[in-house]
């Protein structure tokens, strides 16, 4: 069965599930993340109201925003698996995730797929997909490397990456999610600047009252909807982080339509600097 366009569609904004996708990308350092000096400090920036007093419990409660900030690098297998529109798996992924985390975000994702070898690589300023060893010229696989591996530093490595630098919240009280379950809602939007889709995407996070961990997110891209259910977590070194997820096609109220993806992260391990060639294309 082919995909139709709209699950297309749906894939591609999946793979940049961050603040990127629906707005033209310049391959340049603009997108938050921890290459900017001002997020080391920004914890402390916090508002002073509800919205800001649940997401430094949801920091506090995956290990404090101090021992985050003393990790220096970050691996893990992340496994996804695509659906179609009846539910039928579409296609899987099985990548290898590296970060750089502090002082300087940097990334590597690197996977196989029909019978090719593929490098996503972000040195922090620029960012590359290598096809079997040669870098891949076009711009669309130049916004493909710089959005997967911001989009999937940001999702991975959440609540931590809330108190970006441009982030602006309000707090939206108490709802429930489609399963039922009574949870706290924060919205999110960040300033013109803040990233290359700021003022164009809206999220929703959702933080269990009781445990203050994070039980889904929704976001409004523009051009549609997806709602993504928290399903499990693993503390690696006192950090607990995301360790599966499943994401929904859903509507501008919340209800899901169908599952478009479910991801599981494996092997999640907190580790030295990697050297900065390994962020690099070889020559």
């Amino acid at each position: 069965m082919k995909p139709s366009l709209n699950m297309v569609r749906l894939y591609i904004i999946l793979l940049s599930l961050m603040v990127v996708a629906c707005q033209p990308i310049s391959n340049t350092a603009s997108e938050s993340s921890n290459t900017d000096t001002g997020y080391l400090g920004s914890y402390n920036k916090l508002p002073d109201n509800k919205a800001g007093a649940i997401i430094r419990k949801a920091i506090e409660g995956a290990g404090g925003w101090d021992a985050w900030t003393s990790k220096k690098a970050l691996s893990y297998i992340k496994n996804t698996t695509f659906y179609d529109s009846t539910g039928s798996v579409l296609r899987s992924t099985r990548q290898l995730h590296e970060y750089n985390l502090f002082p300087t975000f940097q990334a590597r994702i690197s996977w196989e797929e029909n019978g090719k070898k593929y490098v996503m690589i972000n040195n922090g300023q620029q960012a590359w997909k290598l096809e079997d060893g040669k870098v891949m010229l076009d711009e669309k696989s130049k916004t493909s490397a710089w959005n997967s591996s911001f989009g999937s530093h940001y999702v991975m490595c959440m609540p931590f990456k809330l108190p970006d630098p441009g982030s602006q919240y309000e707090f939206e009280g108490k709802t429930l999610l489609p399963d039922g379950k009574e949870v706290n809602a924060i919205k999110v939007t960040y300033k013109k600047g803040a990233g290359s889709s700021a003022l164009y995407h809206t999220w929703w996070y959702f933080f269990d009252p009781n445990t203050n961990e994070l039980a889904a997110n929704f976001l409004d891209f523009g051009n549609g909807y997806d709602y993504t259910q928290y399903a499990a977590f693993v503390t690696v070194d006192g950090i607990k982080l995301n360790q599966q997820r499943k994401s929904y096609k859903s509507d501008s109220l919340r209800q899901t339509i169908q599952i478009s993806s479910s991801y599981v992260n494996e092997e999640v391990q907190f580790k030295e600097t990697f050297p900065a060639d390994y962020f690099e294309p070889a020559k």
